[in-house]
């Protein structure tokens, strides 16, 4: 009942921010291989957007649990 089922599609599996980091990478990364930066600049803005709120989150968590060991350490004294 706790287990997490995530469907795998096209090899693609997406568990953590850091998954989603690598895949938005990886298709901002081939726009401009390809040299059509400028025939898809309206998608790598949304893409570099959700990137941009995926390190957000990072950071939020890893505030967090810095926070929280903070607020024990405090209790304990």
């Amino acid at each position: 009942m706790g287990e997490n089922k995530i469907v795998k599609r096209r090899g693609i599996t997406l568990k953590t921010l850091q998954d989603a980091q690598r895949i938005l990478r990886r298709v901002i990364d081939r726009a401009f291989a390809e040299g059509q930066e400028l025939e898809y600049s309206g998608r790598i803005a949304q893409l570099m957007s959700v990137w941009v709120k995926t390190f957000e989150l990072d950071k939020i968590s890893d505030l967090e649990a810095r926070l929280t060991e903070l607020e024990l350490k405090l209790q304990k004294k």
